[in-house]
């Protein structure tokens, strides 16, 4: 079966999207919200291989002290957790990509550097590995635009390849955030184009689209990212653990703030 990687969005430090639970809960939702390390504590108890970071500050270039902060909890979950965790974020130089590397974060998801400086990605990725360097495309029509030009996914695609990457991370602004589901053509015809290792980003809700993904493990595509659809219990899985948390948080009471 496809590997299902939860996402967390952050925002000023904070998570973007609030788990939605039993009303009585509210106050431990709300503190997981506050508290990414938390949520993904969470997740790990609910079995999650990996986790998807995702810095929404840094790629809407917000002010500084907001980026600072998804930096101080972007460390912190990396070494809350057992698991590897990937990391979407604006990467200027290979320095700061090796910077994140070196601070926990086990992989990252790249996309200028593989046009403004790929001898440098190359050398990245050669020290780190492709496991832990990937190219994120997110796609209109299957034209990609990055780094001040526009291209066509399969070219973007094997240019990273060029320099040594192995997977992509693909998107499309048509699906993210939506419940309309991938265009599982589009993404068979790309992934065969590519022959890379294929994880889609967005518009996975249900077991239904997961079987389909899983359809095109031939192809390359082994794992799919999901955000807005975990905290909105859209997986059968997930009404369980609402149910077992309000048995278990029930009387919850957020620890004291540290001074």
């Amino acid at each position: 079966m496809v590997l299902v990687i939860p996402a967390i969005e952050l925002c000023n430090g904070r998570c973007r999207r609030r788990i939605q639970g039993d009303p009585a809960l509210e106050g431990y939702y709300t503190y997981l919200q506050e508290h990414p390390d938390e949520l993904a504590r969470l997740y790990r108890q609910e079995n999650a291989r990996s986790l998807h970071i995702v810095d929404i500050d840094a790629i809407e270039g917000s002010s500084d002290a907001r980026s600072e902060a998804n930096r101080r909890a972007i460390v912190t979950i990396a070494h809350a957790v057992d698991i590897p965790i990937e990391l979407l974020s604006t990467f200027s130089s290979a320095a700061e990509c090796r910077e994140w590397l070196d601070s926990g974060v086990f992989r990252l998801v790249v996309s200028d550097l593989v046009l403004t400086d790929p001898d440098s990605l190359k050398t990245l990725v050669e020290r780190y590995t492709a496991s832990r360097i990937v190219v994120g495309i997110r796609a209109h029509n299957r034209q990609v635009h990055v780094a001040g030009t526009t291209m066509d996914d399969v070219s973007f695609a094997l240019a990273a390849k060029a320099v040594g990457i192995r997977r992509v991370v693909y998107s499309d602004v048509r699906w993210e955030g939506t419940y309309e589901g991938p265009d599982f053509d589009l993404v068979e015809m790309f992934a065969r184009s590519v022959q890379m290792n294929i994880t889609i980003a967005g518009g996975i809700d249900s077991p239904e689209e997961l079987w389909r993904c899983n359809a095109l493990r031939s192809c390359g595509v082994d794992s799919v990212i999901v955000g807005r659809a975990i905290v909105e219990n859209r997986f059968p899985c997930q009404y369980i653990w609402r149910m077992v948390e309000a048995t278990v948080q029930k009387n919850f009471v957020p620890p004291p703030k540290s001074t």
